[in-house]
């Protein structure tokens, strides 16, 4: 899933998206979890599919980002 190989469009890997979302993150501090989806899906394109949610999972399991249910948003 993380290896790319010949036919993989690396706009939409999970390792290019998590870069997006922590440099989204970075920029905005707080960020609601449909305004985060909706400004990755403005850069990227719809074709996105569950790579944002597999990216997110991805930070979280290594610790890169904290998400708050009380209140939505995705952190650092």
């Amino acid at each position: 899933m993380l290896t790319p190989h010949k036919h993989t469009d690396i706009k939409y890997s999970v390792p290019y998206i998590s870069g997006l979302i922590m440099r989204e993150i970075r920029r905005s501090g707080i960020i609601k979890y449909d305004d985060l989806k909706n400004a990755i899906i403005h850069q990227v394109g719809k074709e996105i599919g569950d790579v944002f949610e597999y990216s997110l999972s991805f930070l979280y399991l290594i610790n890169e980002i904290n998400y708050n249910q009380k209140s939505d948003t995705v952190v650092i």
